[in-house]
C-alpha cells in the first residue's frame, strides 16, 4: 500500500448503515409489480411458489460473490467465503483496482435482481414464474445494499482516476 493512501471513511456497522440503500431498489421492485398489475392488468402471483424464489435467492449468494470476483483482473487472487460471525458472504481482493472498475465490481451483483424482475415484467404471468421471480428479484436487488453504500462513498470521497485497494483495515484510495 502506498504511503499516500487515504482510508475511505465507512461506518462501523456496514449492514445497519446500508439499510437506507434498500429504499430505491424496493421502490423499483414494487414499481415493476405495480406496472405489471395495473397497466398490463396481470395479477397472478401464486404465493405457493414464493418460498421457492426465496430459497433460490439464498442459494444464489455465492453467485453474488462470484459476480464481484469476475471483475478483477485474471491473475488477481480473489477470496470468496462466508463469515458466520457477521452472517455475511464476502469476496475480497487486496490488489489495486481502478475507481471505475471498483464501481462496476460493486454493482455487478445487481444483475441477480434485475434479471428476475425483467423476466417477471416481460413474461406472461404464470403462478410459478411470477411466484419465483418476484422474491428472487427483490432479494437480488436488496443483497447489494452494502455495495450500493460503498459506491456512494467512493463517488463522494474518491477522485476520478484514482485507484482503490482493499486491506484488512478497510478500503483505501490513492
Amino acid at each position: 500500500m502506498p504511503k499516500n493512501a487515504v482510508l475511505i471513511n465507512r461506518p462501523p456497522n456496514i449492514f445497519i448503515s446500508s439499510l437506507v440503500y434498500a429504499i430505491i431498489p424496493l421502490l423499483v421492485c414494487f414499481g415493476v409489480i405495480y406496472i405489471k398489475w395495473h397497466f398490463l392488468e396481470e395479477k397472478i402471483i401464486d404465493p405457493l411458489f414464493i418460498p421457492i424464489g426465496i430459497i433460490m435467492g439464498l442459494l444464489l449468494m455465492p453467485v453474488h460473490e462470484l459476480l464481484h470476483a469476475i471483475c478483477y483482473k485474471k491473475n488477481n487472487a480473489v477470496y470468496i467465503g462466508i463469515s458466520l460471525k457477521k452472517f455475511a458472504a464476502f469476496a475480497f481482493c487486496h490488489e489495486p483496482i481502478s475507481r471505475n472498475r471498483f464501481i462496476s465490481m460493486s454493482l455487478m451483483p445487481v444483475l441477480l435482481g434485475l434479471i428476475p424482475i425483467a423476466v417477471f415484467l416481460i413474461a406472461p404471468s404464470y403462478g410459478l414464474l411470477a411466484g419465483i421471480c418476484v422474491p428472487l428479484g427483490i432479494m437480488g436487488m436488496l443483497s447489494p445494499m452494502p455495495d450500493y453504500m460503498d459506491v456512494h462513498l467512493v463517488l463522494k470521497q474518491v477522485p476520478k482516476g484514482s485507484t482503490i485497494q482493499s486491506s484488512n483495515n478497510g478500503l483505501y484510495w490513492y
